[in-house]
């Protein structure tokens, strides 16, 4: 099998994987935007402001963690950036010790959750391609990268399966109960079928479990 054909299904396999990785972990919201320093220009491009011209609440936006936190995942970007665009130029000794750098960072990311291991896989897969000039050993990296994480999105999905959900247990076991009542009745109220009463009584029941639940989350 052709590399660049392996590495193009195996991004796509990836991708399949983002689907079914489970993630309860939202991203980082910023403060309001309201507080930041108003530029005409190009932030990327400005000058940084002394610290004598900032008002306390720009120093306290610049000081906040998660404004410090944003910024270095954008420099990690930029790195990356830099990498795929001059890699293919770069001595192969400089090539991979920037690649380890990366990789590292990656990791520690992808283990705070700031970054999806699909996200973190696609990633890997392109490097692959630049750092493998061999056909057979960049299929076989490649192949062991899918391996890995199809064996870690399996024991994900797994574990978020077999997790304690007692809100939805109470819901199959209250629909049940409905389905049991209603198809024992002789006569249905309302003028309904049979079945559009059925409906009705599952929507109710619905409601009123998500409500319970939506609850249960606010409380914890």
């Amino acid at each position: 099998m052709n590399t660049k054909i392996l590495l193009v299904t195996g991004a796509a396999i990836i991708l399949a994987l983002a689907l079914l990785w489970p993630t309860n972990t939202p991203p980082p919201e910023l403060p309001p935007a309201g507080n930041a320093p108003d530029t005409a220009s190009d932030p990327a491009e400005a000058p940084p402001p002394s610290s004598d011209a900032l008002s306390p609440e720009q120093q306290a936006l610049l000081d906040n963690p998660k404004v410090k936190a944003y910024a270095q995942r954008l420099e990690f970007e930029d790195d990356l950036h830099d990498f795929f665009a001059n890699a293919p130029s770069l001595p192969e000794q400089e090539r991979r010790a920037l690649a380890d750098a990366l990789q590292e960072r990656m990791n520690e990311y992808e283990g705070s959750v700031q970054m999806s291991a699909p996200e973190a896989a696609l990633i890997q897969l392109a490097m692959i391609q630049i750092l493998e000039p061999d056909e057979e050993a960049a299929k076989a990296a490649a192949q062991q990268l899918m391996d890995r994480y199809r064996a870690e999105s399996g024991a994900r999905l797994q574990a978020w399966l077999d997790e304690p959900r007692p809100d939805f247990e109470r819901y199959k076991a209250r629909e049940k109960a409905i389905v049991e009542e209603v198809m024992a009745m002789d006569d249905i109220l309302g003028g309904l079928t049979r079945d559009q009463y059925l409906r009705e009584r599952l929507q109710e029941a619905r409601v009123e479990a998500m409500g319970r639940s939506a609850g249960n989350n606010q409380s914890n």
